[in-house]
């Protein structure tokens, strides 16, 4: 009986929720562009609050442990939500390399570089989460689409932060 439960291999599962199962899964399936797009943002960010140097060294140090630690958060959230729809929330580097419009870069680069490279990633987050929020609202996921609208507040202030920190605002 004990051994039971852990043969249970299938994630998904039904739910009633007033929206309906194909929509779900293909909410399910932006929440998962998403989900890369953070994993492979905080990664990169992460890389570059270990790897800045030079005079804005601390700035720049503090700023990204900030994002990364909201990234992290929000990873969590996002992979919670695809659950609470149903549907296997993806789960390797593999698999968020496919979905992620973000490239994966791991070189040396200069501090302005590094943020060059940083507001682009958001702004390309952000432009996948309004797709997915303004499809969320036309299928009556406001639950969703609230916390994609949160994500991308959330990620224009990043950017204007990173661009006030790079003197390209």
């Amino acid at each position: 009986m004990a051994t039971e439960a852990l043969e249970i291999a299938k994630p998904e599962f039904r739910t009633a929720n007033g929206i309906a199962a194909a929509d779900r899964k293909k909410i399910a399936e932006a929440l998962g562009i998403v989900l890369a797009d953070t994993y492979m943002l905080f990664i990169k960010t992460q890389g570059v609050h270990w790897n800045v140097t030079g005079p804005v060294f601390m700035g720049v140090h503090k700023l990204t442990e900030e994002q990364y630690e909201n990234m992290y958060e929000a990873i969590d959230a996002l992979a919670e939500r695809i659950r609470a729809l149903g549907h296997k929330a993806p789960a390797s580097y593999t698999k968020y390399g496919e979905l992620s419009s973000i490239n994966d870069r791991d070189e040396e680069q200069s501090v302005a570089q590094m943020l060059k490279m940083l507001i682009a990633d958001h702004e390309t987050a952000v432009l996948n989460m309004r797709a997915a929020t303004e499809w969320c609202e036309e299928k009556n996921d406001y639950v969703t689409a609230d916390m994609l609208t949160a994500r991308m507040s959330w990620h224009e202030q990043a950017v204007w932060m990173l661009k006030s920190l790079s003197a390209e605002g």
